[in-house]
């Protein structure tokens, strides 16, 4: 943020960023107006198909005449019914008619015919595949412009601070040395608003910790204030903009363990705890193909994006969609499991995201309930599937996410309900406790030796103290 925020330019600017977000929107549009895939192939496919067979295998034979110009539709239908018979039942097959019979080139023109229409098979693999990263492309242009009006309405409906708050915060910190020169507040909702201060100290030899300037404005707006995450740490004699926003009611403390496959020195796991200004906590875990040095690779990778794409302010379903796009159009075959869950720091709200995942452990105080995925992982299907669900949460609750090494380790039948009692049977109050410990019993289960990459990631949902 600036300094200094002049209002005549207010309403110029959000228009202008209005038309960044509505280029961004028709852009959309248009691709949105492309084919849609398909799942067969079109006439102009079979129609080349028949011109193919018709110049190479047929170009110089006997019957050619015959075949082609008098009995044209009776040709036509016989090698469309084998055609039709390849690709409904994945094999080529024909009836034993006069066409067949008499033809002097049928092992030629059936091989022929087979050739084109694996080629044809194989074009409209990729002309879909290439459909499908369009969608991405429209989904990423809309939550691109999407972005743009909430940057408008975060800058431009910012508003200067005044009356008796304003007067209340000059008095208040001058007596603490601190000289206001600059107060702007944008509310988004009614848990969440960011505070910006231009200050600076007002005695040449002090400096003071920005969270000892929290501490005390949290006085005058009736609830505990804190700096942004990528705030300043302290104030001096320059002035400088700093961002205060509220703390959230609850807080969530993670811990993880993991086991690395044995024969494995890395692991092909890789999970994510952070914290988003906006009061929401993320715990994920990617969970790569294999096991080793390409799998963590290629989870670390889906985990970075994820992050990215949550801190630029995509959507979670479209930040999926486009890290499934990018997966993809690699040239090799590479798959990773997400397991996300976001929990609202205000409200306790907690949604679980699964693609490919393991199944998740909600503990409340005297049960634990099982969240289950059913969807293929990311970057395996043509189509991204994931499976979305709510829960509240209380003080004392505990997620438990887990990757699919720590289920495979425990009989089939029985995985889910052993989870569920071990960790029914969890005293401590740590996550990170928990987590270790769950982990152990796993392990000694399978005496000791991990045959896949493990992780157990834990959150304790508590209120803040």
């Amino acid at each position: 943020m600036g300094e200094y925020f002049d209002t005549a330019v207010l309403e110029p600017g959000r228009e202008r960023l209005e038309g960044y977000a509505q280029a961004f929107q028709n852009l959309s549009n248009t691709f949105r107006h492309m084919p849609a895939k398909r799942e067969q192939l079109s006439r102009e496919d079979v129609e080349g198909i028949f011109r193919d067979v018709r110049e190479t295998v047929c170009a110089t034979c006997k019957r050619r005449e015959i075949c082609w110009d008098r009995q044209y539709y009776r040709t036509y239908r016989q090698i469309y019914a084998f055609l039709d018979a390849a690709e409904t039942d994945g094999v080529s097959g024909n009836e034993n008619t006069d066409f067949w019979e008499r033809c002097l080139r049928r092992i030629r023109l059936e091989d022929a015919i087979m050739d084109s229409f694996r080629r044809a098979r194989l074009n409209l693999m990729w002309s879909n595949r290439l459909l499908e990263t369009r969608l991405a492309m429209v989904e990423q242009m809309e939550q691109t412009a999407a972005i743009i009006r909430r940057a408008a309405s975060s800058v431009y409906d910012m508003k200067r601070l005044e009356g008796l708050k304003r007067y209340q915060i000059d008095a208040g910190l001058r007596t603490h040395g601190l000289q206001v020169l600059e107060a702007w507040m944008f509310e988004k909702d009614e848990n969440w608003f960011e505070l910006y201060l231009t200050i600076r100290t007002s005695r040449k030899s002090r400096c003071i910790p920005v969270k000892e300037a929290a501490w005390w404005l949290s006085g005058y707006f009736g609830q505990e204030m804190a700096p942004a995450f990528d705030s300043r740490m302290i104030i001096n004699r320059e002035y400088s903009t700093v961002c205060f926003t509220p703390e959230p009611d609850y807080q969530m403390l993670g811990g993880v363990a993991r086991a690395t496959r044995e024969g494995e020195v890395i692991s092909g796991d890789n999970f994510s705890i952070f914290r988003r200004d906006n009061g929401q906590m993320i715990l994920s875990i990617s969970d790569g193909m294999g096991s080793g040095p390409d799998a963590c690779q290629e989870s670390e990778r889906v985990i970075e994006l994820l992050e990215q794409f949550l801190e630029a302010g995509f959507a979670k379903e479209t930040a999926v969609r486009m890290i499934h796009a990018a997966l993809m159009l690699q040239d090799n075959s590479s798959f990773s499991s997400v397991d996300l869950c976001t929990v609202n720091l205000f409200t306790g709200e907690c949604e679980f995201l699964k693609i490919g995942a393991s199944t998740t452990f909600l503990r409340k105080k005297d049960w634990v309930e099982a969240i289950v995925s059913t969807s293929a992982p990311i970057g395996l299907m043509e189509e991204v599937d994931f499976e979305c669900a709510k829960r509240q949460l209380e003080p004392g609750d505990f997620v438990v996410m887990v990757s699919d090494g720590v289920m495979d380790a425990l009989a089939p039948s029985e995985a889910e309900e052993t989870m569920k009692e071990m960790i029914r049977k969890e005293q401590t109050a740590s996550a990170g406790e928990m987590a270790k410990n769950l982990l152990e019993k796993v392990l000694k289960l399978g005496e000791s030796r991990a045959e896949d990459d493990m992780t157990v990631l834990v959150g304790g949902f508590w209120e803040r103290t």
